[in-house]
């Protein structure tokens, strides 16, 4: 008697409890699969099975809203009443939802400064994924982005570049040296080719910068080169449309720089293309002797 009581106990209390049943369709009499059957005032919830079918157990007598839905499909809401002891049958048929779903914006976070080619690393307009060399590109767009006033300071964006020590202005001695995997450079390639350059640099007429890594650099010649890479810089180069740009640049120390830039094509066929590109800077020093003064001037 004492091992059949617990049996009798729990027949005694499932008779107290009903259960739902049901089936959901979509509009077109098929079943549908994982459709959401929820009782919102118990939060009690589950999904329909491959055919179509849900169930409900244990549920209490009394009367309950069910809440059935499925993306692209209205929402139904069904009253349902349970008794005890009882299956209560739900069948339902979805229809097609004449509301649109809200636009949905996908966004990235793509550096929208890189270079996706370059027509100078590998000798060869050739995408980043088909090169074999390994490079940076400082673009025009950063330059003006970041407010670069000095040819230096674009350099900063290169990671593995160090400067060593900066320009001494006299003849011959070139630009700047950096460190670069151990070995000290120079920026000594104008467009691809070999160009010595005294001083420091402008960047109002630089398109872009290309900074080559490691050893391969040497396939650019051995003279002005070394086995930590190149630098090599891109000018910028007249094109067919009309375009103009000035720009005024103030900044601490009595920064004053002013830019400008303009293109056009000299006859009708676009044959003839002019561009001008001028820059003044006027900067002084945390030295009291200190100072820095340039004018530029191209017509291409």
């Amino acid at each position: 008697m004492l091992l059949l009581l617990p049996i009798w106990l729990f027949a005694f209390n499932e008779n107290e409890y009903g259960v739902i049943k049901g089936k959901v369709v979509t509009n077109d009499s098929k079943v549908a699969e994982d459709v959401s059957v929820l009782i919102q005032s118990l939060q009690i919830s589950t999904v329909t099975n491959e055919n179509g079918e849900f169930e409900l157990a244990r549920m209490k007598p009394g009367t309950y809203t069910l809440s059935i839905a499925l993306t692209g499909y209205t929402t139904i809401e069904k009253i349902v009443t349970v008794t005890a002891s009882s299956i209560t049958i739900v069948n339902v048929q979805l229809q097609l939802s004449s509301q649109q779903l809200q636009e949905v914006i996908v966004s990235s976070n793509a550096n929208r400064f890189a270079k996706k080619k370059s027509a100078f690393v590998a000798k060869m307009p050739l995408l980043q994924l088909e090169n074999p060399q390994t490079y940076s590109v400082v673009s025009k767009a950063l330059l003006q982005e970041q407010v670069i006033s000095n040819f230096d300071d674009a350099l900063k964006n290169v990671p593995g570049l160090d400067k060593l020590w900066t320009s001494t202005g006299r003849g011959g001695d070139g630009a700047a040296y950096f460190s670069l995997r151990g070995f000290s450079v120079q920026p000594s390639m104008v467009n691809g080719i070999a160009s010595q350059i005294n001083g420091g640099l402008d960047p109002a007429n630089i398109e872009q910068i290309e900074v080559i890594k490691g050893p391969s650099g040497t396939l650019f010649g051995s003279s002005l080169v070394s086995f930590g890479g190149l630098i090599n810089i891109v000018t910028k180069k007249p094109f067919e449309t009309t375009k103009g740009e000035i720009s005024y640049t103030n900044g601490t120390f009595g920064l004053n720089r002013l830019t400008a830039d303009y293109n056009t094509a000299l006859n009708a066929n676009k044959t003839v293309l002019f561009r001008l590109n001028t820059a003044y800077h006027s900067e002084n020093s945390f030295q009291d002797a200190g100072f820095r003064k340039s004018f530029l001037l191209l017509l291409l």
